[in-house]
């Protein structure tokens, strides 16, 4: 009885009171992980051929099609799509959930292997588990360290008939471009192998 005249004589108390906890309410139902439909991930591979200079319509008459015709009777697979573009064919095979992708990957390879016929010029299919229009979720860009200019110019000082390739060198922007430069000139001048790294060394 003592909680409920206190509720009646304090009525903006108890109005605040709901509202905070209708507030809290909210914000906790918000922030929960509810997942009422989750993310199946699709088992798919993709088949990806190649052929340079090929026009779509002659990618999709000689290799799309033709794979197609292979593959659509694998055991377990959902949905087929494909896409013909120039100088390259995408099949994208959707399987059922559950089914086992080493099991599905030999049974493709052994599709592909009836295919009659590549154009002589085309490459051969590349099988993968992934579609190839998934994101990365990161790039990781490496680069090699090239010798410094100190380094360069010293070793300039004490192999004057290299001098004007060492000069080259120093004036080339590229990191990368460098160090190739580098390296083409090793077999010749072994002395290259000084201002080289360690991991750009050819095995002896």
């Amino acid at each position: 009885m003592h909680l409920i005249a206190s509720f009646v004589s304090n009525p903006v108390k108890v109005t605040v009171g709901v509202l905070l906890i209708s507030l809290f309410g909210v914000v906790a139902l918000e922030r929960m992980p509810m997942q009422l439909t989750p993310e199946v991930q699709t088992p798919t591979i993709t088949v990806e051929t190649r052929w340079t200079g090929a026009s779509p319509q002659e990618v999709e008459r000689e290799i799309t099609l033709e794979q197609e015709e292979q593959l659509k009777s694998v055991e377990g697979l959902k949905k087929m799509s494909s896409e013909s573009s120039d100088s390259r064919s995408r099949i994208i095979l959707e399987f059922l959930v559950g089914t086992d992708m080493d099991e599905a990957l030999l049974k493709v390879n052994s599709r592909l292997q009836q295919v009659r016929e590549y154009p002589e010029e085309a490459d051969q299919p590349v099988i993968s588990t992934a579609n190839s229009d998934n994101r990365p979720i990161a790039w990781f860009i490496l680069s090699a360290r090239r010798p410094s200019d100190e380094q360069l110019v010293e070793f300039q000082g004490r192999h004057p008939k290299l001098a004007e390739a060492i000069q080259e060198i120093r004036e080339t922007h590229s990191v990368g471009l460098g160090l190739l430069r580098l390296r083409v000139l090793a077999p010749q001048h072994p002395e290259i192998h000084e201002v080289l790294p360690r991991t750009w060394m050819s095995p002896s």
